[in-house]
């Protein structure tokens, strides 16, 4: 455990008076997780679910997450089992059980469970929000866009859900997919990858001016959010603007300065300046952020 940590002598003397209390036990754990101390909060939720195994499912979704933390996925999913098993109807546990399934690509078990789920709720946004990552995991796209659209018609505040309609749409290239991403900046207005990935629907879409206008407004509101910046500069590239694209793969750069791309693009734009000796050091610093950027090494080549 954590060494020299008054908050954690707290909890070690409050249970040394009350060694048979679970609930000191699991909040010790919790205390644990947040400070990344996974191991020693797997033992105390162990201990809180021997001395009380039937009255607190939340301790099996805790020590679930705390196995996943400490990368032992096998026996969280083992703990979620036997959850299952004890709390058969916990809305909760039936969530989190194929959440993990999910995570595991266990798709058919996942859906199994969330029919269980709706079984007894029919109308659980959660559920269906879930279910349409299993879908689209699943590369079934057309049951995702269903059911995240059900799970936003249930509950029209569940934001994750309507940039996950509006990122799937996207794909799909289906125009709709722009109110679904107004829906999320309704709830939330200071989420820049929301309006970063309205901007990228509208240049999906064949809106290149309109995304173009709302890029520049991304990143007058939020200077410090870098794909905004480049993702711009590919948009002045695009549109010959090389000037416009060079200052903002430099603004890129400065922001994020171990981002191989970043180089790889402003020497795109070295090239096309005929700036060689600009473009060879882009390159090289490409390749030595990743050895592996073969179209970097390509491009080096050529310029020799």
């Amino acid at each position: 455990m954590l060494q020299n940590d008054p908050d954690l002598e707290y909890w070690n003397q409050i249970i040394l008076q009350n060694p048979d209390e679970d609930s000191l036990y699991a909040g010790r754990a919790l205390y644990l997780v947040e400070r990344h101390s996974y191991d020693s909060a797997i033992v105390d939720y162990l201990k809180a679910i021997s001395i009380d195994s039937t009255q607190h499912p939340e301790y099996y979704l805790h020590l679930s997450h705390a196995y996943l933390m400490a990368a032992q996925s096998h026996r969280a999913g083992e703990v979620l089992d036997k959850a299952l098993t004890q709390f058969p109807t916990h809305k909760p546990t039936l969530l989190k059980v194929a959440e993990l399934k999910l995570v595991l690509q266990q798709y058919l078990p996942a859906l199994g469970i969330l029919n269980t789920l709706f079984q007894q709720d029919p109308e659980n946004a959660d559920a269906f929000y879930l279910m349409g990552h299993v879908y689209y995991e699943m590369g079934d796209t057309g049951r995702a866009v269903n059911a995240y659209q059900r799970a936003v018609d249930i509950n029209p505040e569940l934001r994750q859900a309507w940039i996950q309609l509006g990122d799937v749409l996207t794909t799909l290239k289906i125009k709709r997919a722009l109110e679904c991403y107004d829906n999320a900046l309704r709830l939330d207005s200071l989420d820049p990858k929301v309006m970063h990935n309205k901007a990228y629907a509208l240049q999906a879409l064949g809106k290149k001016q309109e995304s173009l206008e709302l890029f520049r407004e991304l990143v007058v509101r939020f200077p410090t959010y870098e794909p905004g910046f480049y993702n711009l500069a590919l948009l002045y590239a695009e549109a010959d603007s090389l000037d416009r694209a060079l200052e903002h793969f430099n603004l890129c750069i400065q922001l994020q300065p171990t981002e191989p791309s970043s180089y790889y693009q402003r020497a795109q734009v070295y090239i096309r300046l005929n700036k060689k000796v600009e473009a060879k050091s882009d390159l090289q610093n490409t390749l030595n952020l990743d050895p592996e950027f073969e179209e970097a090494r390509k491009k080096l080549e050529q310029l020799k």
